[in-house]
């Protein structure tokens, strides 16, 4: 167990690793929960959601039924549910096999629940991109249905194949970004941000692209987007050059268009770069994580206390643990953040952190919860807050394993 370190507010702030540290008490402890086996998939990818029951949603990105790699799988949709009684074991049920057709393969993007308990997502391969749901079914026991919402062209929509953020829900329709459009931002394109409705009565969904992002002149290549505020704004971080963090206002009236607002630039280095995983929390705060050079960071955007003035950005957190930072970032209990430290195969098996707020003003406290080189698995996706608030997350695993759900508490 590292250190629990303390950020000084404002600079860079955090640094994690062997030096300097300080023995922490244990106050988890981590349980494998399940342990993938081919049939029910391997590889997880995307990380992990929960519902208010407790069960855990995520995908894999190989195995299962489907033809694909020499007959190895196309990857999977599955559920954990929690024990019916304590002291039971947890149930796992594999919910769609990808077949590489028109629904593509080996999603990689985390899922998105929305109303009725439906899911959504996409595939990583395939087709130009293709949304899908899974509806519970009406009859406990039955299948979940699975449907393609929508098939991107790889046109004047753009594509999926190379965003891994999670969909928006509101109000029965889903938002996301894409790939392609404009050609000045490199390979994939300046990307764009659409959003995909039902037409009347369940009628055919349809997309309508709300902005698309133009390069240099602002900002592009959107990775990640979250949302709504209180003005119903999208809030979306972008990978052109060292990365932005912009800021999507609606129209104010009929026939206007979605407004950008660039809050923030990386400069590299020190300052970050290709930030991402962004966190809207309920206070109206924007958080997230960006690379460094051997390490990662959090950062925290403030609004103005005054219309027109410029947002703030502050790191509250440096995290270089083995070298290693952050990939996932995700709301706590009581206003705190935590994530994942992915790590390797044979030196650093990853680690779960916590980003405690100050009591007032002050800095922000970094706790280690945990370090897999204890066991039970390696290689951690995300992890995010569950049943009996205990933290929830998705292991790749090493070479010996299939990946595994856990639990941490």
């Amino acid at each position: 167990m590292k250190a629990i370190l303390t950020a000084l507010a404002g600079a860079a702030l955090l640094a994690l690793g062997p030096a300097g540290s300080v023995m922490a008490q244990d106050a988890t402890r981590a349980t494998d929960l399940f342990q993938f086996d081919g049939a029910s998939g391997y590889s997880p990818g995307g990380g992990v959601i929960t519902d208010r029951g407790g069960t855990i949603f995520g995908t894999t990105s190989i195995g299962g039924t489907g033809p694909c790699s020499g007959g190895a799988g196309c990857g999977t949709v599955y559920a954990l549910s929690p024990p019916a009684a304590h002291g039971g074991s947890w149930v796992f049920n594999k919910l769609y096999d990808f077949q590489g057709g028109q629904d593509g393969y080996s999603p990689f993007a985390p899922l998105t629940l929305g109303a009725g308990g439906n899911l959504y997502g996409y595939p990583g391969g395939g087709t130009p991109g293709a949304v899908f749901r899974l509806a519970p079914p009406t009859i406990p026991g039955a299948p979940w249905t699975f449907q393609i919402l929508y098939v991107f062209t790889g046109k004047a929509d753009g594509n999926l194949l190379a965003v891994s953020s999670p969909l928006v829900f509101r109000r029965g329709s889903l938002y996301g970004v894409a790939s392609g459009g404009a050609k000045g931002c490199g390979q994939f394109g300046c990307g764009s941000v659409f959003r995909l409705a039902p037409g009347p009565a369940g009628g055919a969904w349809t997309e309508r692209t709300l902005f698309r992002f133009r390069g240099a002149a602002t900002s592009g290549q959107p990775n990640w987007i979250v949302g709504f505020d209180d003005a119903d704004a999208l809030y979306v971080s972008t990978s052109l050059g060292n990365g932005a963090v912009v800021k999507l206002s609606p129209p104010a009236s009929t026939g206007d268009g979605w407004t950008e607002s660039v809050l923030t630039r990386f400069a590299g280095d020190g300052d970050g770069e290709n930030p991402t995983n962004l966190v809207l929390a309920p206070d109206g705060g924007l958080y997230g994580i960006a690379n460094k050079r051997l390490a990662g960071l959090v950062f925290q955007l403030t609004a103005p206390a005054t219309a027109g003035s410029s947002w703030t950005r502050t790191t509250i957190a440096n995290i270089a643990d083995h070298r290693y930072g952050p990939v996932s970032l995700a709301a706590g209990a009581a206003g705190s953040l935590i994530g994942a430290v992915q790590g390797d195969v044979d030196f650093f098996a990853g680690a779960v952190f916590q980003l405690t707020p100050p009591s007032a003003g002050g800095a922000w406290t970094y706790t280690e919860l945990w370090d897999f080189n204890r066991g039970p698995d390696r290689n951690p996706l995300n992890v995010v807050t569950g049943r009996g608030r205990n933290l929830f997350g998705v292991l790749q695993g090493g070479d010996s394993t299939s990946g595994s759900l856990f639990e941490l508490r």
